[in-house]
């Protein structure tokens, strides 16, 4: 390094980079989002919320459709009363779980940047690097995809992600361990994690672990506050827990929820797809680019000296790097002990290990980017500009279009126009055979869209039938000639 080099990138660097996370935002996210496809974990979401808000079902007996979860008890209800709000304030628009959906990433982004901001306090070049720490949350697994689709685990990081920040801010300066400062910090993190239990469920309590971890790392607090502060979040929760015991309606759809999810995916009863030991695997698939990155990052700062501090420095950064690893650890181990594991699961934990990972690399960015010269800064800030505005225009050009589920928001369309062709006869219920029953989307889109039910062939002899190769030529029944390929719609004549 140069005498009299600074590690600082200039202005008009870091205004470049933040132009190109704005870039990555709109590609990564927002150009999925604004299609009217949403995955259909999303779209049943959504749909509860709306039936809440127009009075079908209850706060604890959320209803999606007659003849589909009549009472919703695969989550708890805290999401769809959030959403029911926003349906409530602006009718039923798919503006409302899209909004909902890109607020939670913002939500997320501010909470990440403040903890951030707190485990670096004291290094302003790390701190400056925020941007690439969410970067790496952007392409990790299927962080964006989730963003995009409206899944639960986005409100999950916003509770969990509040619970860290909360303990981050307990133990950034010392403390008695009797102080009311601490405590109260603390007690408010038990609450943070409540919230996340209504949401989503135990994956929510990981932030429980978070003094023992900031203890093991750090030892900013002393052992017994370490253990106090734990069973101080343990007593909130617990008594939050009684509070819903507390009360017949919530006591009820906690003993449904347990049912219907818990049990049923402890035991294997809904599938086995990468849990138990194979956990370990698929962290590290998601982690995957931010390992390669990584690892090309520890490449440059061997090859080109980027990076270099004292040794009291770069030992600071690495335990709070281990810091923030440990408690994304804390987040995605445990999902292991159910053998039904899908990639979006680690959501959550896969925006610490981003953090954790950047405070890792972003010396080294920071560092290479300082030794950019004026021409090359402002060829980098233009091209950033260029990447941003395009970006937009992207977004802008694919707002309101089908998305991914083209074809099938297409089939439910042209059901919905014949059924309900005179509005004043519309059958709001109608049957499907074995393999179009389980066609989730088409059930969440018709409900969704038209509020049409759809009921198994073998239960209901409905007028309209919706057929696949497992019953195409039923009895008293007649092709209508609409196009809802691989389906027929057969009418009763």
């Amino acid at each position: 390094m140069k005498a009299g080099h600074s590690p600082m990138p200039s202005r008009t660097v870091m205004n470049a980079v933040w132009l190109f996370l704005l870039g990555a935002i709109c590609l990564q996210i927002l150009v999925q989002l604004v299609h009217v496809s949403m995955f259909f974990d999303g779209g049943i979401y959504a749909t509860l919320a709306r039936n809440l808000a127009e009075g079908r079902g209850s706060m604890w007996a959320p209803y999606l459709s007659d003849t589909l979860f009549p009472t919703f008890a695969e989550h708890p209800p805290l999401m769809f009363w959030l959403q029911a709000i926003g349906f409530q304030l602006f009718g039923d628009s798919i503006a409302v779980e899209k909004g909902f959906s890109f607020l939670t990433f913002i939500l997320c982004a501010l909470l990440l940047f403040q903890i951030w901001k707190r485990l670096n306090k004291d290094d302003v070049l790390v701190q400056a690097g925020f941007p690439f720490a969410l970067m790496l949350a952007l392409i990790a697994g299927r962080v964006n995809w989730g963003f995009a689709n409206g899944l639960l685990d986005n409100l999950l990081a916003v509770f969990t992600l509040t619970a860290v920040l909360l303990l981050v801010v307990a133990y950034d300066r010392p403390a008695p361990i009797a102080s009311v400062r601490r405590l109260a910090l603390v007690s408010a993190a038990g609450l943070a994690i409540c919230m996340s239990l209504m949401t989503k469920g135990p994956v929510g309590l990981f932030p429980l672990a978070v003094p023992a971890i900031d203890w093991l790392v750090f030892r900013r607090q002393s052992f017994l506050a370490m253990v106090i502060d734990s069973l101080v979040i343990a007593l909130v929760i617990g008594l939050f827990l009684g509070l819903l015991y507390a009360f017949d309606p919530s006591r009820e759809a906690l003993g449904r929820y347990v049912s219907a999810q818990l049990v049923s995916s402890l035991s294997g009863a809904r599938g086995h797809y990468g849990g138990g030991l194979y956990v370990f695997r698929k962290i590290l698939g998601v982690n995957g680019y931010s390992l390669a990155i990584l690892a090309a990052a520890a490449f440059a700062a061997w090859r080109w000296k980027l990076g270099k501090n004292a040794p009291e420095k770069t030992r600071t950064r690495l335990k709070r790097a281990a810091f923030l690893i440990l408690v994304g650890m804390s987040a995605s181990l445990p999902i292991g002990l159910s053998p039904r594991v899908a990639n979006f699961y680690f959501n959550t934990s896969l925006l610490l290990y981003s953090a954790g990972f950047a405070i890792l690399v972003a010396p080294v960015f920071m560092d290479g980017l300082s030794r950019l010269r004026e021409h090359q800064s402002k060829f980098l800030g233009f091209g950033s500009l260029l990447f941003f505005v395009a970006s937009i225009l992207l977004v802008v050009a694919n707002i309101g279009r089908p998305g991914a589920d083209a074809r099938t928001i297409e089939q439910a369309a042209l059901i919905e126009e014949f059924v309900c062709s005179d509005e004043t006869n519309c059958r709001p219920l109608i049957s499907a055979c074995q393999n179009a029953w389980q066609d989730w989307a088409l059930h969440t889109y018709m409900q969704r869209f038209y509020k049409i039910s759809i009921a198994k062939q073998a239960d209901v002899d409905a007028d309209f039938v919706i057929a696949d190769e497992t019953c195409s030529s039923l009895p008293g029944h007649k092709d209508t000639g609409i196009d809802i390929s691989p389906y027929l719609l057969l009418e009763r004549g």
